[in-house]
């Protein structure tokens, strides 16, 4: 996957978006149902919306997936420019991400 292209507003966004989030804070993009915390200094993505039989003739589940993996390397991009490291955690057992 290419990196995004960082848009300079977005980056000075990211950073005073950071900085404003309490430790132990949520941050959650809607449009792909992902839930960000502030964690030990750094972005850490603590939940992923699945996708659900009620989303059917609007989203498959794959381009939920793809949209979620986007998302996730813009948020990493922009915020990693800010000088934020963005984590997620590894797969479990079962290969599902969170």
């Amino acid at each position: 996957m290419s990196s995004p292209a960082l848009d300079p507003a977005m980056v000075e966004w990211s950073g005073r978006h950071f900085a404003m989030l309490n430790e132990g804070g949520v941050w959650a993009i809607p449009r792909s149902g992902m839930i960000f915390g502030k964690r030990g200094g750094r972005l850490e993505l603590v939940a992923a919306m699945p996708w659900m039989p009620e989303m059917e003739g609007t989203i498959t589940p794959g381009q939920l997936r793809e949209q979620q993996a986007s998302e996730f390397e813009t948020v990493r991009a922009h915020f990693g420019a800010a000088g934020i490291e963005v984590v997620r955690p590894e797969p479990d057992e079962e290969g599902d991400e969170t």
